[in-house]
């Protein structure tokens, strides 16, 4: 399992099953990264970075956030910069991709703190933190929560975490491993407990990357789908459509 992110954020108690499952996520992270290797989805070695660009994801689309950060990082090339400015003057830079006035204040509210604790070089700081020591710096952050601290970890830090996004839950959830009614907190504290250890990234970017391709959230391309077999919800669904 992935030992660190279950150490992070513990819970209450261990999924059933759990062996089991780790060795079908073994198996599912090869194909995954067979099918589509391991890319970056545009995330960046600069933790700092990192944090702003994983903050303007949330609820928006992949094209839309990279757009909103670049328009970001050009406005305000330093965190100094960023601090300084309104509410109003960042959200008039990140509205389009569909954030409004209280992730503005977030965003500014994240410049100011890094300042505030580390100087000009936050970025050398959290690089030299331990798991622990990062993973409680990033989830105080104004507006992180324990996903947005895990996936600065995972990219930006090399630490071996796991992330729970929408796509990881629902291809996760549609394969059997989680109930479909968890709300995302507790999908966060118990998938983690089912990774191969040391195949954290593989793994996640290899569901965001299915989820977003095949495994939809209205129509998914069951058809398409190298998990077939080991799907409980596509299996239901091949059947359905059989029996018509």
């Amino acid at each position: 399992m992935s030992l660190l992110t279950v150490q992070l954020v513990p819970a209450s108690k261990l999924p059933a099953r759990r062996t089991h499952w780790v060795s079908i996520f073994s198996t599912v992270t090869d194909r995954l990264v067979h099918k589509y290797g391991v890319p970056s989805l545009g995330n960046l070695r600069d933790p700092v970075q990192e944090i702003f660009y994983i903050m303007l994801s949330a609820r928006t689309t992949d094209n839309q956030y990279r757009k909103t950060y670049r328009a970001l990082r050009a406005k305000y090339p330093s965190l100094t910069d960023l601090a300084m400015a309104s509410a109003e003057e960042i959200l008039s830079c990140i509205r389009d991709g569909g954030l409004g006035k209280k992730r503005a204040a977030q965003l500014r509210g994240i410049a100011a703190a890094l300042l505030a604790k580390f100087g000009n070089d936050p970025s050398r700081h959290l690089k030299n933190l331990s798991a622990r020591e990062a993973f409680e710096l990033l989830n105080g952050l104004p507006g992180m929560g324990p996903k947005s601290a895990l996936c600065v970890m995972m990219y930006s830090l090399n630490h071996d975490t796991f992330p729970v996004d929408t796509n990881v839950q629902r291809v996760a959830s549609r394969l059997g491993a989680l109930s479909p009614r968890l709300k995302h907190w507790q999908a966060q504290q118990r998938l983690p407990a089912l990774v191969p250890e040391g195949r954290s990234k593989e793994l996640h970017i290899g569901l965001v990357v299915h989820g977003r391709t095949v495994c939809l959230p209205l129509k998914p391309r069951c058809d398409r789908c190298i998990l077939a077999d080991l799907c409980k919800y596509g299996k239901r669904r091949t059947a359905k459509a059989r029996s018509k």
